[in-house]
């Protein structure tokens, strides 16, 4: 599954940043608390997301630190050191037709993802599973990564359910009312990301 492959280069800057901290797991709900701040009250908005943790105090993480590695395109990051672990935000976009959504189609998406290293990925993906009241999408799922696809309807987050075709995944996609919520543990960096699928 292809989004496994955005969270690698996370897993490199947050060891290079962290390398002089203790592990240390972090409780599972301010992780979600800050996911839910600073991606989901702003709908994945970049310069929203950016500008909520700047005037929390958080650093600028430099595009450049990952090199070609990095994982969206039009890339921003910012990192917190947090007790004696380390907290990385990053938003951008990308474009994925390889499997991991959809088996031929492309989906373009704004992404928002937080990460938290060191951390506990069944405690933050269960709560992400009771914050959601969901289950996760087996065809959107692998080891280590699960996805949570979504519509809003009537302000309600509603399942989107696993055999539903491409085609109709597409058209869902297509409109303005289908999220997507991913979490990964990417060599003990464990991130959650949102997704909202943009028209090109």
């Amino acid at each position: 599954m292809s989004a496994l492959r955005y969270l690698k280069p996370l897993a490199v800057a947050a060891a290079v940043t962290l390398a002089p901290a203790v592990a240390q797991a972090q409780a599972a709900d301010p992780h979600l608390a800050l996911f839910q701040s600073t991606c989901v009250a702003t709908d994945g908005q970049a310069s929203a997301a950016m500008a909520k943790l700047d005037a929390a105090g958080w650093d600028v993480l430099p595009p450049e630190m990952l090199g070609p590695d990095a994982p969206f395109e039009n890339m921003q990051a910012r990192m917190l050191f947090a007790g004696e672990g380390i907290q990385i935000a990053m938003t951008g976009d990308m474009t994925d037709g390889l499997g991991t959504l959809t088996d031929g189609g492309e989906l373009y998406m704004a992404v928002c993802a937080v990460g938290v290293m060191p951390g506990d990925y069944a405690d933050i993906d269960g709560a992400v599973a009771d914050w959601l009241d969901m289950t996760p999408n087996a065809e959107m799922s692998e080891s280590g990564l699960n996805g949570y696809p979504y519509t809003i309807e009537n302000g309600r987050k509603v399942a989107i359910a696993s055999d539903l075709g491409e085609d109709a995944l597409l058209e869902l996609a297509a409109g303005d009312d289908m999220r997507i919520v991913m979490t990964g543990d990417s060599d003990g960096v464990i991130m959650i990301m949102y997704m909202r699928p943009q028209p090109r």
